[in-house]
């Protein structure tokens, strides 16, 4: 089976960073056979060529989840509906993801959801996904991830692989 660990996030804009920074760890380690890490950076519709020749995708990417910075929360695409327009900020990117409890999920411009629904009208197969969402503590300019994302990467390393290996 063909896996990819896929970071998502800008390192530019503090703990929007932590999915590359997942990508960039996991990609020094050895990793199960199949298994590739890479970071995608705030991949946009590019996303869309990422995603493709995949059997399944683990995506790690920061997430307006409304919770304890550092704390993560592993998702589906069902898991997940698109925000209409009156839902979201002023601000903020043009669709977002939320989870089934209502909370934002994407922190791009062109994100998770525009992808999903952009695939799904073009009539492309996806792989399997799993998402990992990370509360951020901070996403403004500025590299270097807060504290508590910084904290919680052990953990979050640890069950990313555990995801993957468990697969194997």
């Amino acid at each position: 089976m063909s896996e990819l660990i896929l970071g998502l996030g800008n390192p530019l804009r503090g703990d929007d960073g932590v999915g590359c920074r997942v990508a960039e760890e996991l990609a020094r380690r050895e990793l199960p056979p199949g298994v590739q890490a890479l970071d995608g950076g705030a991949a946009g519709l590019r996303l869309l060529d990422l995603l493709e020749g995949w059997e399944r995708v683990v995506i790690v990417d920061a997430a307006e989840m409304g919770r304890r910075p550092g704390e993560f929360v592993r998702f589906t695409p069902t898991d997940v509906r698109l925000v209409s327009a009156s839902d979201r900020p002023s601000t903020g990117p043009s669709t977002m993801l939320r989870t089934s409890s209502g909370h934002r999920f994407s922190l791009h411009h062109v994100g998770l959801s525009e992808v999903l629904a952009l695939a799904d009208a073009l009539g492309r197969t996806l792989p399997e996904m799993v998402i990992f969402g990370v509360q951020p503590a901070r996403v403004g300019w500025g590299e270097g991830l807060s504290l508590a994302v910084e904290a919680a990467l052990p953990a979050l390393i640890a069950i990313v692989l555990e995801e993957v290996k468990g697969r194997k």
